[in-house]
């Protein structure tokens, strides 16, 4: 019974590391997918933002539409920025710049504006008029899991993350669904070294390809190498040959 018990949880260990194996590779195949869906977004031809979004849209098209390329013209509302804790740049702490450009007189797109550094919290970008920018469309993140969304009912000055819906809540004027990572602006602002322009993000397939080896690799271990340990003792038990458990030094 002991050794049909053994058998049988060997039997299951090789299965589910097999199902482990194959699921990292669906895992790296959905992966290459996103990345190339991305990388199609990214390369399409830069279009007024109002021709890809509706400022009248839900929250959720962001996830549709990221990483397409946007223009707008408009106007910074600097007294309407907020700044977005905790983020870093080459390991130093600070903020995220984000800013509402107003279109026309309904409707904003906010802008993230690059990194700033923590000394730099009281930071205002000098006033440049009407701008013209393109950049990455980007969506908006809410809080999710153990993570405690910013109080309503105040207005802000620093968000947890580019919660638009929240953000929403303190302007007079309609927001688009989705916010612009700013890549170029005409005029810019080149006697101001900050805020830092964030960089393109990049995307590779992961660690899901070594993962499956590793999983294939431990089953065919496992696969392989109980069978000849089972047919080796058998072999033993066949030829009378036994061998102490006491090792020899105790003997």
């Amino acid at each position: 019974m002991r050794k049909v018990l053994v058998h049988f949880l060997v039997g299951v260990a090789v299965i589910v590391m097999v199902v482990m194996g194959f699921w990292q590779l669906d895992r790296l195949d959905t992966k290459k997918k996103l990345n190339q869906e991305v990388e199609d977004r990214a390369a399409s031809t830069l279009a007024p933002l109002e021709e890809i979004v509706d400022h009248t849209a839900p929250w959720s098209i962001g996830e549709s539409v990221k990483f397409r390329r946007a223009t707008a013209e408009g106007e910074y509302q600097d007294e309407d920025s907020v700044l977005v804790r905790n983020r870093s740049l080459n390991g130093l702490p600070g903020y995220w710049l984000l800013t509402p450009l107003l279109i026309n007189q309904e409707s904003a797109v906010v802008v993230n504006r690059g990194w700033l550094p923590m000394s730099a919290e009281g930071f205002s970008p000098k006033q440049v008029g009407e701008v013209s920018i393109s950049g990455l469309i980007q969506e908006t993140r809410g809080a999710s899991g153990l993570q405690r969304s910013d109080p309503s009912g105040e207005v802000l000055q620093t968000l947890a993350r580019v919660d638009l819906e929240r953000y929403q809540e303190q302007l007079d004027y309609k927001i688009f669904p989705i916010y612009i990572q700013l890549e170029f602006q005409d005029p810019d602002n080149k006697d101001q070294s900050i805020p830092f322009k964030l960089a393109i993000p990049t995307f590779d397939e992961g660690p899901h390809l070594n993962y499956a080896i590793q999983w294939f690799s431990f089953a065919a271990v496992f696969s392989i190498g109980y069978p000849i340990v089972l047919w080796r003792n058998k072999k033993k038990s066949k030829s009378g040959e036994h061998y102490s458990e006491i090792p020899i030094d105790y003997l």
